[in-house]
């Protein structure tokens, strides 16, 4: 089963860790970063917005406020797995080898949630979706700056 508190422990490493990426850009790059900004923050639609304030929220919370409030909730989840095809004679294993099929089985884990004024979300949902944005962010501004220099 999962351990909450290790899970705690990584989610504060990540959702401190991937607010630095903005941070640094503007600390390394300081003018062309305030030049870029505007533009990039206008082009957001309003999940990406909402987004960077909720994370930036959390971030808040796991360096300043003691924390942010996980929950685990344990969930019935569809789970792919590969499984080896193991031949019944050795004919068949010449025929296969390394060979495997994918097998779905139903199996019970925990599922970390935060919870704010919209509601529940998945940690894991929304660290993904944060870490998309902010690859997007680091590609846009290296290719614009890239050009210009």
């Amino acid at each position: 089963m999962g351990d909450p508190e290790a899970f705690g422990f990584y989610f504060s490493a990540f959702i401190q860790a991937a607010r630095s990426v903005t941070w640094t850009l503007d600390n390394e790059e300081p003018r062309k970063w305030k030049a870029w900004e505007p533009t990039w923050k206008a082009s957001l639609s309003t999940e990406e917005k909402k987004l960077l304030d909720v994370t930036n929220k959390f971030r808040i919370d796991e360096a300043k406020k003691g924390g942010t409030k996980l929950t685990m909730e344990l969930e019935k989840v569809a789970v792919v797995a590969l499984v080896e095809a193991i031949p019944r004679n050795q004919t068949q294993r010449r025929q296969l080898p390394g060979a495997s099929t994918k097998k779905t089985i139903r199996a019970v884990l925990p599922v970390q949630y935060l919870e704010d004024e919209e509601g529940k979300k998945v940690v894991t949902d929304l660290c993904r979706r944060y870490l998309e944005v902010l690859q997007k962010v680091v590609k846009d501004f290296s290719e614009q700056n890239m050009m210009n220099d």
